[in-house]
């Protein structure tokens, strides 16, 4: 049997708009997430959050650099990850469905507990959701 869960539906047309906003976060890069979870404390909202990023991306702020909010997102990310492995269902299934994959992030990262706000909420699941890539990303500090 395949670890992933191939079965296709539409949304309901009813659908949480945090989910949705979740799909849409789903196909940015990793590194705008990470950088996203870098101004996600300060923002407070996932749209602001992204924002800021891309604006920091073309740097319209001479006083900060995409450099900087990375690292800060990386220091985020080692701080929090343990906890939701810890959290994750064991024997996980992934799904093909998108807002089925979104609606089992958010519940991991509720189950961690170490969610501050809606933005940070919504770009720690976004990162769970691409570990990997974001564990590339991470270097481990000792």
């Amino acid at each position: 049997m395949s670890e992933y869960d191939t079965v296709f539906s539409l949304p309901n047309v009813d659908e949480d708009p945090g989910t949705e906003l979740g799909v849409l976060l789903m196909g940015l890069g990793p590194e705008r997430l990470l950088a996203g979870l870098g101004v996600a404390a300060e923002t407070g909202d996932p749209a602001t959050a992204t924002l800021l990023v891309d604006q920091l991306r073309h740097d319209a702020w001479p006083d900060r650099t995409l450099e900087a909010v990375l690292a800060t997102g990386g220091d985020r990310w080692r701080a929090v990850r343990a906890r939701f492995v810890a959290a994750a269902p064991a024997g996980e299934t992934r799904s093909a469905a998108l807002r089925r994959l979104w609606s089992t992030a958010v519940d991991v990262v509720t189950a961690a507990g170490v969610a501050a706000g809606d933005a940070e909420r919504v770009y720690l699941a976004a990162c769970w959701l691409r570990r990997d890539e974001i564990d590339q990303l991470v270097p481990e500090r000792h």
